[in-house]
């Protein structure tokens, strides 16, 4: 992988979880508390499953396992 590609899927991971809180928040404004909940679980699970997924392979490149370009 590159550090570009590697860099710019961090960031995604950071903006899914901005967007998580947006919808949670704006959902709460007209929803109820549970429903918003729901609408932004899938946003957040997705940025935690992206970011276990950066840290395995940053420590398979530390390790030296895997390679960083």
């Amino acid at each position: 992988m590159q550090k570009r590609t590697f860099t710019l899927l961090g960031l995604g991971a950071f903006g899914l979880t901005v967007i998580s809180f947006v919808l949670l928040g704006f959902g709460r404004l007209v929803l109820s508390y549970r429903t918003a909940r729901y609408l932004s679980a899938p946003t957040m699970f997705l940025s935690f499953a992206l970011l276990v997924g950066l840290f395995v392979y940053s420590v398979l490149v530390y390790v030296g396992v895997a390679e960083l370009e």
